[in-house]
């Protein structure tokens, strides 16, 4: 137990400084910040409906800022495209990266349902980015990287569970991918729009046990 003097020494000693931040360090923070502002944003006006400067101001910078980090709106439509896409593939790793097959698929789409628990702002922000990529040049090749790459993964896990046995072999993996790709989000879409009239708990055990017995050897 500490007497009072040594209490005292200890509250009279002086306070290290704390380490500044590199201007590298601050920029990135900027850049972070202005990119979840901007992400929120998108997730409750759209795509149209906002500034440059309503980004500034939801993140406390100033309002010649955004322009300084991305040049132009389209560009930043571009970053936040990047920045979801990040979100998604690394709560994506975090939740399904284990072994590729079917249990690895399953994670995967149970990472996508529980975010309408845990993250509905990216879902919705997700979304209309998605829809975005129809009539936004800016989000054309992002969306097309983005929808390539998330079939993919499904197709990696149904080849894997073809090479191990887990699913039956005339499943087409490229097909199937896709397939599985449209539904999760098709529900995911028809949640964000009236959530009262989608029990997400229960789509999700029927897709699930829908996708065994399809798969099933």
């Amino acid at each position: 137990m500490k007497t009072a003097a040594v209490r005292a020494k200890e509250a009279a000693a002086p306070v290290a400084p704390r380490q500044r931040r590199t201007q590298a360090e601050r920029r990135e923070e900027a850049g972070r910040l202005m990119l979840e502002a901007a992400t929120r944003i998108v997730a409750d006006k759209g795509l149209d409906e906002f500034t440059l400067a309503d980004v500034a101001d939801a993140a406390g910078y100033s309002r010649g800022l955004p322009i300084h980090y991305f040049g132009s709106k389209a560009d930043l439509i571009a970053a936040i495209s990047g920045h979801i896409r990040e979100w998604f593939f690394a709560g994506l790793k975090a939740r399904a990266g284990r072994r590729p097959g079917l249990a690895n698929l399953i994670a995967g789409i149970d990472f996508y349902f529980d975010a309408c628990r845990r993250e509905p702002v990216m879902l919705r922000a997700l979304q209309t980015v998605l829809a975005g990529g129809l009539n936004k040049p800016a989000l054309v090749d992002a969306i097309a990287a983005l929808n390539r790459d998330s079939a993919g993964a499904i197709a990696t896990d149904i080849r894997a569970g073809i090479a191990n046995g887990e699913i039956r072999r005339g499943v087409d993996p490229d097909t199937w991918s896709i397939l599985v790709l449209a539904a999760v989000r098709g529900v995911i879409a028809q949640w964000l729009v009236a959530p009262a009239q989608v029990d997400v708990a229960a789509l999700r055990a029927d897709f699930v046990a829908s996708l065994r017995r399809s798969f099933a050897p």
